[in-house]
């Protein structure tokens, strides 16, 4: 007696799941179309980007030219309006060559005062610093060194500034007593248009207050030398 065994169905082999369209894709386009196409695409990109550097260096030639164009034509009028006044100039020639002749002038007044001094400002410095120390000046003979004639160095005394000195000046004068004069020469020594005070005589004498009187020498130092011409005078003064 034959047996017949009875399956069960297959769920994943339904009616439903068998009628179904399979999503299956390919590509079936050959290999050498589709690098065509990439070249093609990449020869549009290379050949925008050319045109676009084209066109961005066509304006800035354009715009380079319009700029020398515009130079030029400044170029021109300012080279006719040199040209025109040269032309003019021989009108004012008569000042030009004043303004040339006042600056030779001047040139050589520079070389003439170089060594110009200015005494008002010397005599009222050593007025002004006996009046401070107590003492009165009541004389001021000075002597300048002779021009291109160098001091003999030995006979110099040691100096107490650095300028080079130009002259000598003996200053004579009264005073109350003896620290009054002491006073007055070292207040000379403090100061930079003399230098090297040294008191050569201090006498005593019986005329009331004023019973001393002194003569004392300093150097003229080269900060003195000043002028209109040459450097300018500072006012009051050290």
């Amino acid at each position: 007696m034959a047996t017949t065994t009875l399956m069960p169905v297959d769920p994943a082999l339904n009616p439903q799941r068998m009628a179904r369209i399979l999503t299956i894709s390919a590509d079936l386009l050959p290999a050498e179309i589709v690098s065509a196409r990439r070249a093609r695409r990449s020869r549009g990109w290379i050949a925008g980007v050319l045109v676009l550097v084209v066109a961005l260096l066509g304006g800035w030639y354009a715009y380079a030219a319009r700029e020398v164009r515009s130079a030029d034509a400044e170029l021109s009028d300012v080279t006719s309006q040199a040209t025109t006044l040269q032309k003019s100039q021989t009108k004012y020639q008569e000042v030009v060559d004043v303004q040339n002749e006042t600056t030779t002038i001047s040139k050589e007044l520079k070389t003439l005062m170089a060594n110009d001094l200015q005494w008002s400002n010397l005599l009222d410095t050593l007025r002004g610093t006996g009046t401070g120390a107590g003492v009165t000046v009541l004389g001021v003979n000075a002597l300048l060194n002779q021009p291109n004639v160098t001091p003999n160095a030995a006979d110099a005394l040691p100096s107490s500034t650095d300028a080079g000195s130009i002259g000598s000046v003996t200053i004579t004068g009264s005073a109350p007593n003896k620290p009054s004069v002491a006073r007055y020469v070292a207040a000379l020594g403090k100061l930079t248009v003399v230098a090297n005070p040294y008191l050569t005589t201090a006498t005593a004498t019986d005329s009331g207050d004023r019973s001393w009187q002194y003569s004392i020498t300093v150097d003229i130092t080269e900060t003195t030398l000043c002028g209109r011409f040459t450097t300018p005078c500072k006012t009051g003064g050290n």
